[in-house]
């Protein structure tokens, strides 16, 4: 994809990390959050078929309500699925049911999930290290993710 946008422009856009501009970064990021759902349905469609079997498969989203709400996505992402079981729920709200899981039925395996800091996961690592997190890019808006809960 980027090889035809360069063919037609002259130009290879890049991240950040790379040295690209701010809106290389925006659009690059934005191109690999339609690709990874672009891929979720491609799998959903023909995974069943690849084995011999009928029918197909939805997919789950993991857009929340304070994305949703604040317009922090991208369009035709993770907000796009055929089912969103966290769609109207805060992030706030779901790092207590998380905690509440963890407590009631000692699923340890949630601890890595909630010490991890939210992100979309779309620009590269640099030196190992995350560049991108949820509060850091929504930050460009003038907002923090945790003053956009509706919960309070």
């Amino acid at each position: 994809m980027l090889g035809i946008f360069s063919l037609a422009t002259g130009k290879l856009p890049r991240f950040r990390a790379n040295g690209g501009s701010p809106r290389e970064n925006l659009a690059l990021q934005n191109v690999q959050a339609r690709i990874r759902m672009v891929l979720a349905y491609l799998f959903a469609q023909l995974s069943l078929w690849s084995r011999g079997k009928p029918g197909g498969l939805l997919v789950l989203g993991s857009a929340n309500v304070d994305e949703c709400l604040t317009g922090y996505l991208t369009k035709y992402d993770c907000s796009s699925a055929d089912i969103n079981p966290i769609g109207g729920i805060s992030k706030t709200d779901l790092r207590g049911f998380l905690q509440y899981c963890f407590d009631k039925f000692q699923l340890t395996a949630l601890c890595s999930i909630m010490s991890a800091p939210p992100t979309a996961e779309l620009e590269p690592l640099s030196d190992g290290q995350i560049l991108q997190t949820d509060e850091v890019s929504a930050g460009v808006f003038g907002m923090l993710i945790r003053e956009l809960d509706i919960s309070r």
